[in-house]
């Protein structure tokens, strides 16, 4: 039995023209008086911005065919295929990969896409031109051998270049505010979860019981209305003798939970088709499912399956790589009622990444997004951290204070014991302690 799944791919680039504008800065002007100035000058000046618009140029896209990487036609049978394509911008621009899977008449097969084997989504280097070869790559993986008919399955992908939202620089360019999770706008920035899974008892604050990096970007279309939200997430240590799942709310309610009433703001206003891909890293191959927005999306649903045992908390161990890695891609319906100038508001951050332990039948905010509900244990300490860029995480049984001395001053601002923290307490992650080799994660400390 042979199948060819076929794909047309198309073009798709978003340009911009070029745009002169003048921006006008008046100088002092003084009242006729009697006498000198006493030495005063008076002055006009202008300034004059020349803003040339983002272009971009995308070719070289053909019909490419998947093949077989295994069995043909047998359930599990992993099919994939690629080609080259050619990108070229005057500035930093995002490409986005999209499809709606393959069909034979009524049969559908899900499909993956990756660019340069990174996700579906694709970021050029931040305030930079780029020019350069890229490659796109599409997977399909068969499920029972009577849920896919035998013949010739075909489908479209779409490649959509678009600015990126942060490109600025200069007199009179835009002044961004990036996501109040990652400290980055662009979409090469990660930020690190970690949590204490013993709620509601105070945990031995080692803050590694499950720790994550994770990425969000949004795209912005014309009218700089948000059209679109690109997640991922990958696990990065385990240190918990309980079991979890990682959830995701979009519309800041958390669904049959035991222990959490508190809502936070939506992630976005009006519908949108939601797509999870949980991709298995060791062979490349995934599992997609859809959700409504009001759903509780599930990111993963076994933390142990994410990585073996204690992963990535002893020294001298072996280190761990990861078994998984949750993509989200979200699609707005009504991007007219989420504007750019909104999304700065100031209010709780509008994405809620949530653990619910299996063990207990609880689950934990991040305390940044949800204060109450416990989520600050009796001594003080959160349950759910963020970190807004990549971080070393204690090891198994230090003690998260010995090792970021500020993090004491941030857990009593934290806990409303004190109201005017300093500036170490607030990026208490930038300031490890004189002494904390060793006791943090170092990819050397491991096999």
């Amino acid at each position: 039995m042979n199948r060819l799944f076929n794909y047309r791919l198309k073009n798709h680039a978003i340009i911009y023209g070029l745009v002169f504008y003048l921006c006008l800065f008046s100088g002092k002007v003084f009242p006729a008086v009697s006498g000198s100035l006493s030495g005063t000058a008076v002055s006009e000046n202008a300034t004059v911005c020349f803003s040339i618009g983002i272009y971009a140029s995308l070719t070289g896209l053909d019909d490419f065919v998947l093949t077989p990487m295994g069995l043909d036609g047998g359930t599990g049978s992993l099919y994939s295929g690629d080609d080259v394509f050619h990108l070229e911008s005057n500035g930093p621009v995002r490409v986005r990969a999209t499809g709606s899977g393959l069909y034979n008449g009524d049969m559908h097969v899900e499909t993956i896409y990756q660019i340069d084997s990174g996700g579906s989504l694709m970021d050029t280097t931040p305030l930079e031109a780029h020019q350069g070869d890229h490659t796109l790559n599409a997977m399909a993986i068969l499920g029972n051998i009577s849920g896919q008919a035998a013949g010739q399955y075909a489908g479209q992908v779409t490649l959509t270049v678009t600015p990126q939202i942060n490109e600025a620089g200069g007199t009179c360019s835009l002044a961004v505010t990036t996501y109040p999770f990652i400290d980055s706008g662009d979409g090469d920035a990660w930020a690190t979860m970690a949590f204490e899974d013993l709620y509601p008892n105070p945990g031995d604050a080692d803050y590694n019981d499950m720790v994550l990096k994770f990425n969000i970007s949004e795209t912005y279309n014309e009218q700089n209305n948000l059209e679109s939200m690109h997640l991922e997430f990958v696990p990065l240590a385990r240190g918990a003798g309980y079991n979890h799942q990682l959830l995701l709310s979009l519309d800041g309610v958390l669904d049959d939970s035991s222990n959490v009433t508190t809502e936070t703001a939506a992630a976005f206003v009006g519908g949108a088709e939601v797509k999870v891909t949980r991709l298995n890293l060791r062979n490349n191959t995934g599992v997609v499912s859809y959700y409504n927005p009001w759903d509780d999306l599930m990111l993963f649903r076994n933390t142990r399956a994410t990585l073996a045992g204690f992963a990535n908390v002893y020294a001298g161990a072996d280190y761990v790589d990861p078994k998984i890695k949750t993509m989200v891609d979200i699609t707005l319906t009504n991007p007219e009622l989420n504007p750019y100038a909104e999304r700065l508001a100031p209010g709780l951050p509008p994405y809620r990444p949530f653990l619910h332990v299996l063990n207990t039948n609880k689950d934990i905010d991040i305390a940044a997004v949800n204060r109450a509900d416990g989520m600050i244990d009796s001594n003080g300490y959160p349950f759910g951290v963020v970190v807004p860029g990549e971080w070393a995480w204690p090891l198994e049984r230090v003690d998260i204070n010995s090792v970021y001395p500020y993090f004491s001053e941030y857990r009593q601002w934290l806990n409303g014991e004190i109201t005017s923290p300093s500036e170490q307490a607030l990026h208490w992650y930038d300031h490890p302690a004189d002494d904390a080799d060793g006791k943090i994660f170092d990819r050397s400390l491991f096999n």
